[in-house]
């Protein structure tokens, strides 16, 4: 009788285990997407206690349940989160920042503060009432840097992914919207490092990409913002005077968010900045495709110095932007836009060649050029992006007609007269599937790519014709493995491409792309030996390629970490190398194709160390690289009577070239002052082939670039320069060194609700042949801010300087260049924000 009590007594204790199984789980913070360590997990039944558990190191935890059950997670600094146990699920706690109170005394962090891969910047801290844009705070950002087109860097590394709200409402063309956004509309700007957009290979697949996501105020979320820009470029003598302005409209939202814009401009602005993509991270399918090869040499306008000193123009940008989640958590964006450009330009140029043997060699050339071009695009995409799964479709079509006029002007005074015409139709489709199921997944990956491109070039009266249609297609299977700390990545694909030009030519290329990663703890190891077999089909050749590369990623301690690779990249040539054997690339170039298929292989080797300390605000990195390039085909300059011959023949060459770079950046929040340092070095070697004979040179440029931006409430200083020694030898020629150096300084003086700016840049420059020129460029300009208007008026080049003039080494060349500049001119501007 003992004994069956006692087993009946087991049996009770027993049955609350039954249905029961061992759930894992794992916590991570929904900004960074990091895992997050030592956080309470509560298992709850029947809103009753059960168990706790913590999270580790890695945010996991495991817990004894049965459906139905839930987990409540808390954590300090993050709100508490419950989530429903489903038999067979992984469970995934996002958790969300939050800010708190101790005993009704707001904590005020630091307008900088970093956690893991992630850091947060106060934007409200750093806005000042001065500032107009959402790009005017993020250039006084420390770490931070925005270039003349607009392009983001951190810590000198560009940002690859940029959304609003984590939305992208651009797909990369993100220029536009940081202008567009007011100042005094954004909260936060998160940095997240080693940025994974694919939610099912977070913590699987490591990147070394950066994202940034730009919070807003409460206030300005969901609403339209409407802008107004009418303006009026006044002219000297007054009948020059003549309209240009722009307008926006935009609603951000954390589930809709859309943007219109208009733009017309004659005072010498970049339009076609509106539509650049800059950001391309994450498995976008942008430059998924090919392009077709430019036979023609269309005049483009080139400048070492700001192009709106010398672009002379009349520019139409119009677009539209749509994003939206749906109610199944997929993201859909619809993007459209049209550019006109019609821009001129002036410019000369003398270059001497010094080849092996020979007496230098000597070129002049005037250009006036006036380009023309209109691109019409629309583009779709529809991104599904969850823990399990991956989707995105991509289509676009693009239509552009590109037409240059050029009158060059040689030594001897003749004219010759050039019209390059380049229309093209693209359209492109890319898909791609990821599936997850544990620790493996599987991603489909296709893309199609079409182009059609009559190309055309008339010098004289005479025509050249290169009408190309070209298809292209690529597609491959990717199998993911992962296996604790060691993930497998396996691909297979093959890559089709045919030209119709002169004939048919096809390229195909089966590839397989092997990689290991292993990953632990502050440590990332990577081998990858991707293998390429390309088939020329018409002319009966084939061809392999290995590419091994081997990669590390170590952090050290908590603020930095070091990057180091080195492998060995083969690549065989393409279309342009063979497809057309002879034709005039301009009226005095003739390019000659030998038929031989070049190869090329590239020895690399490179480190580099990042360090950051968001709450000092100092942010630096620096590091080098090596490559030793060697190849089998080499291109015979010859120059007569001022015409080029170029043509390719079987020659084998080689060079190295090594580089170093060391980027200092470090804000000084409490007195307003951003300060930065950044120091580079390159040195090349090469060869340049005349006449069969073989001409070595090599180069050493050396180059230092402060920056300092103090902006307290009465005014902002800016300071920037760059100071450079380039040094070019050759086989004919000693040692030869420039030493050219830009200083830029400016101030702005505000008085109430007025700004008073005043900016000058000098420019130093060592010329080949005439001594040292100086160049003094002034702008100035007044501010009046209002509730909601900002009215402005800008003198530009208030000197009335006309040209610009400037040497350049480039192998065995020595090039001196100038510019016409735009004339002084006063820009009237009234921003209206409704």
């Amino acid at each position: 009788m003992r004994k069956l009590l006692f087993i009946l007594v087991l049996v009770a204790l027993a049955l609350p285990s039954f249905g029961q199984t061992t759930v894992t789980g794992e916590v991570f913070d929904s900004l960074s997407l990091k895992p997050v360590p030592n956080a309470a997990v509560t298992l709850m039944r029947d809103g009753k206690t059960v168990s706790f558990a913590r999270s580790g190191a890695d945010g996991r935890f495991e817990v004894r349940a049965k459906t139905g059950d839930r987990v409540q997670v808390t954590c300090l600094g993050y709100m508490k989160k419950s989530v429903t146990i489903t038999e067979g699920q992984k469970i995934e706690v996002s958790l969300t920042q939050k800010a708190f109170m101790l005993k009704e005394v707001q904590v005020k962090g630091t307008p900088v503060f970093g956690r893991q891969d992630t850091i947060v910047f106060d934007l409200k801290r750093y806005a000042g009432q001065r500032d107009n844009s959402l790009k005017d705070v993020l250039k006084k950002l420390p770490g931070v840097d925005v270039d003349k087109n607009g392009k983001i860097t951190f810590n000198g590394k560009d940002i690859t992914r940029f959304t609003v709200e984590d939305l992208d409402l651009t797909g990369g063309r993100y220029n536009q919207l940081t202008e567009a956004l007011k100042a005094r509309d954004v909260d936060k700007a998160e940095v997240v490092e080693h940025d994974q957009p694919v939610k099912a290979l977070q913590g699987k697949v490591f990147t070394d990409d950066v994202a940034m996501n730009i919070k807003l105020r409460p206030e300005a979320r969901d609403k339209w913002m409407f802008t107004l820009r009418p303006e009026v470029v006044v002219g000297f003598p007054l009948k020059k005077t003549r309209p240009q302005g722009g307008a926006d409209a935009l609603q951000i939202g954390k589930r809709r968010q859309w943007m219109y814009s208009a733009d017309y401009d004659q005072s010498g602005k970049d339009l076609s900045r509106n539509d650049r993509v800059l950001a391309t991270g994450g498995m976008s399918a942008y430059g998924a495709g090919t392009s077709v090869p430019g036979w023609f040499s269309a005049p483009t306008l080139t400048s070492p110095i700001d192009e709106e000193r010398v672009r002379f123009n009349r520019s139409v940008n119009v677009t539209a932007k749509n994003t939206r989640k749906t109610k199944g958590g997929s993201e859909q964006r619809v993007t459209a836009g049209y550019l006109h450009t019609d821009e001129e330009q002036q410019t000369g140029n003398t270059s001497v060649y010094y080849f092996d043997g020979r007496d230098p060699v000597q070129t002049d050339e005037t250009d006036r050029s006036r380009m023309k071009t209109d691109r019409i695009y629309v583009d779709f995409n529809h991104n599904t992006n969850t823990q399990r799964a991956y989707g995105n479709e991509y289509f676009s079509l693009t239509g552009t007609l590109t037409d240059g006029y050029s009158t060059f002007t040689g030594a001897e005074g003749n004219d010759v007269r050039q019209r390059v015409k380049l229309p093209e139709i693209q359209a492109q489709n890319t898909f791609t599937r990821l599936l997850t199921r544990d620790r493996h997944s599987w991603t489909v990956y296709s893309t199609l790519d079409f182009h059609y491109a009559p190309q055309e070039m008339t010098v004289d009266g005479q025509t050249q014709k290169l009408n190309n249609i070209l298809y292209y297609a690529d597609n491959y299977a990717l199998l993911t493995l992962n296996r604790k700390f060691l993930t497998h990545r396996y691909t297979i694909g093959v890559t089709a491409e045919h030209l119709n030009l002169q004939g048919g030519h096809t390229a195909l290329t089966v590839y397989g792309r092997p990689t290991w990663e292993y990953k632990r703890m502050k440590t990332v190891l990577r081998l990858a030996v991707p293998v390429n077999w390309k088939i020329l089909t018409e002319r009966g050749e084939h061809y392999l390629d290995a590419s091994p590369l081997l990669y590390a990623n170590i952090k050290s301690g908590r603020r930095g970490e070091w990057t180091l690779s080195s492998g060995y990249n083969m690549s065989t040539g393409s279309f342009s190398d063979y497809a057309v054997g002879s034709y005039m690339s301009d009226y005095r170039t003739q390019v000659v194709r030998s038929g031989i298929v070049p190869r090329q292989g590239t020895f690399h080797a490179g480190f580099s160390y990042d360090y950051k300390r968001p709450v000092t605000e100092l942010f630096m990195s620096f590091g080098a690289n090596y490559n030793y390039n060697h190849g089998n085909v080499m291109t015979d300059m010859t120059i007569t009577d001022g015409q080029y011959l170029l043509e390719t023949v079987a020659n084998d060459w080689h060079g190295q070239a090594v580089s170093a770079k060391a980027l200092v950046s470090k804000g000084f929040f409490d007195i307003h002052l951003k300060t930065k340092l950044e120091l580079n070095y390159a040195y090349a070697t090469g060869q340049q082939l005349s006449e069969g004979s073989v001409t070595n040179y090599a180069s050493n440029v050396y180059s230092a670039s402060p920056e300092i931006v103090f902006s307290p409430s009465f005014g902002t200083f800016t300071y920037r320069a760059t100071f450079s020694l380039n040094k070019m030898k050759t086989d004919e020629m000693g040692q030869n060194s420039l030493l050219d150096w830009t200083q830029h300084l400016a101030y702005t003086q505000t008085v109430g609700k007025v700004d008073i700016s005043i900016a000058a840049v000098h420019y130093r420059n060592e010329l080949q042949s005439a001594g040292v020129i100086n160049t003094l460029l002034a702008d100035a300009g007044v501010v009046w801010r209002l509730k909601k208007v900002r009215l402005s008026a800008d003198v530009r080049n208030l000197f009335n300087k006309r040209r610009y003039t400037v040497t350049n080494y480039s192998g065995v060349m020595s090039s001196t260049n100038y510019y016409e500049l735009r004339p002084r001119e006063v820009i009237l501007t009234a921003q209206v924000s409704i």
